[in-house]
């Protein structure tokens, strides 16, 4: 088959993480795939590259900070007009951004199936685009209208969670062209290390009570930081890039203090941040946009063979619930209490963090995941199944 593979981010964020480890296998399993993600350095021009046999276009933002969004013109001109003039079979893209609906409607003009990932809870009360004071409101309701209405549109809809498969067939999609398809864990990229020699290597005390979270999006460290709040001598490591308001949310919290800020830290590094903490923790707030997603640092956590403590949202709460890799936990009070057993339990995170590892290389393991895709390719493009 030949594939594009429409990314509406920036390379190395957000749903870059779920689409290029599908391009990767698929790669591998020796169909022709073309990935496009938005550049970080070309203004002007795009890139072009081969990473592990996926074909990788970096279209031009125009030096524009909104174009990893989805809205920059030179990137949407540069990506409709790419696909007007190549041929594939099937196009995947990954939520509904412009430059990856408007360049995926113009190649099904030539013939090809069109695939529309949905990875986020856009959006409606809770959704992400549902803000206080957005400062273009006439966007937040073009998605909010586009969101549904790309998918109906589609050949076919991936969902990165059950929640959003629910969604799309209440939507009338037809359950045979809806595939529930979980990011996979990234188990060659990060793999368990000792805690004893990831603390050596960063220089971290051995004897320091630690907990610790991943990613950009840090608003809902508060929760994590209330927790705390009643354990004595625990601190919090907050792996990407440093952020002034959790500085400052951790000094209201008497915090400051038992605060590890990382600040960028590479791919190929995250595995040994990841293993300095004992536990690993997952806050997330009861709304629409969280009950809708899979987060990629859950993912990282199982991946690291770390053990996890959670609030009990969406589909971590049923894979908390159906696997042993860590404890759910509703309230500040509760998470807390969570946190104390487990740093105090270190047979428990033991076994926890095993079958965190065991999980990520069963359960999230990409080839396996990525064979149910190609089965639904096949269907769609009536090859089968």
């Amino acid at each position: 088959m030949r594939l594009l593979y429409l990314n509406h981010n920036y390379r190395f964020g957000g749903t870059y993480y779920r689409a290029m480890p599908l391009a990767e296998q698929l790669a591998l399993r020796g169909h022709q795939v073309t990935l496009l993600t938005v550049s970080g350095e070309h203004a002007w021009r795009a890139g072009w590259s081969v990473v592990n046999g996926v074909r990788l276009g970096e279209t031009p933002n125009g030096g524009q900070r909104w174009s990893g969004e989805g809205y920059g013109l030179p990137d949407n001109l540069w990506r409709a007009a790419h696909a007007l003039l190549r041929r594939y079979d099937l196009i995947h893209m990954f939520d509904h951004k412009p430059n990856a609906t408007v360049p995926a409607l113009v190649g099904r003009l030539r013939g090809a199936r069109l695939v529309a990932d949905w990875a986020d809870w856009w959006g409606g009360p809770g959704g992400i685009n549902d803000v206080p004071r957005r400062r273009y409101p006439a966007v937040g309701r073009f998605e909010a209208w586009w969101e549904e209405a790309s998918k109906r549109r589609a050949d076919g809809v991936v969902t990165i969670s059950t929640v959003l498969r629910e969604r799309a067939l209440a939507l009338g999609c037809s359950p045979q062209r809806v595939l529930y398809l979980p990011t996979g864990a990234p188990v060659e990229r990060i793999r368990p290390v000792p805690l004893a020699e990831a603390r050596e290597r960063l220089g971290v005390p051995l004897g320091r009570r630690m907990v610790g979270f991943i990613g950009m999006g840090q608003g809902e460290l508060e929760r994590v930081m209330g927790a705390l709040q009643r354990l004595s001598g625990v601190w919090l490591m907050v792996i990407g890039q440093e952020q002034p308001a959790v500085r400052e949310l951790a000094r209201r919290y008497g915090l400051a203090e038992r605060l590890w800020q990382t600040g960028f830290v590479p791919d190929e590094q995250v595995g040994l941040y990841l293993a300095c903490a004992e536990v690993m923790v997952l806050p997330l707030a009861d709304r629409a946009a969280n009950r809708g997603r899979l987060p990629n640092k859950l993912l990282d956590y199982l991946a690291a063979g770390r053990p996890i403590v959670a609030n009990p949202v969406g589909d971590v709460r049923a894979i908390l619930e159906e696997h042993p890799v860590g404890l759910l936990a509703g309230d500040e009070a509760a998470f807390a209490s969570a946190l104390e057993r487990l740093l105090d339990d270190g047979a428990l995170r033991e076994e926890l963090g095993r079958s965190a590892r065991r999980v990520a290389e069963t359960v999230f393991a990409w080839p396996r995941l990525v064979q149910r895709l190609e089965e639904f390719y096949r269907m769609l493009l009536g090859h089968g199944c």
